[in-house]
């Protein structure tokens, strides 16, 4: 299995796409990893984006340490701004890319990367919906027209339609790349 004893840790906000949520989940979990869906509050509900699916936080941000997780992905939202203008979610999506750990985006996921990171992409390819390959640009990042996008540890995808490949992507990293460390 690919991520036997992996676990990626979900960035999820309110309103997150649930159809996106699910194939990552099953993905991950088909491959014998785990998930930990992390937010603002552990216990807290999220729901998606057509109020028809609830999921429980399993860890809040800042209880989230370097050693309970392989992967950081962030989630496609319909409200991005929330997440965004959090400094604690800021912070960890910044720890995990300092300290290498596989960081995911998917769709307009991509925008928490933009700003926590901004100049850090620099030179580093990445993919992400059309809205927001301006956003993308201006920290000085590369955008590339496809689907998904690997740079070293840095995984994006364009849109929810990619989750797939996204995911699979993800399981072949995290093979690639042993057990959680700190």
């Amino acid at each position: 299995m690919q991520a036997r004893g992996r676990a990626v840790a979900v960035l999820m906000p309110n309103h997150f796409d649930a159809n996106l949520f699910r194939i990552l989940r099953d993905c991950i979990i088909g491959g014998g990893g785990t998930i930990l869906i992390v937010g603002f509050k552990e216990g807290e509900p999220l729901t998606d984006s057509e109020r028809k699916e609830v999921f429980t936080i399993d860890i809040a941000t800042e209880d989230l340490g370097l050693g309970d997780y392989d992967a950081l992905v962030i989630l496609d939202s319909s409200t991005p701004e929330e997440i965004k203008a959090s400094k604690i979610n800021l912070d960890l999506v910044l720890r995990s890319y300092e300290h290498q750990k596989v960081l995911g985006a998917v769709d307009r996921g991509v925008e928490l990367l933009v700003a926590a990171l901004g100049d850090l992409l620099g030179g580093r390819e990445v993919t992400g919906p059309a809205e927001s390959r301006i956003d993308l640009e201006a920290t000085g990042s590369i955008y590339i027209g496809k689907s998904v996008v690997v740079d070293k540890y840095l995984i994006t995808a364009r849109t929810a339609n990619d989750a797939e490949q996204f995911c699979q992507v993800l399981l072949d990293m995290l093979q690639t790349i042993g057990g959680i460390a700190a």
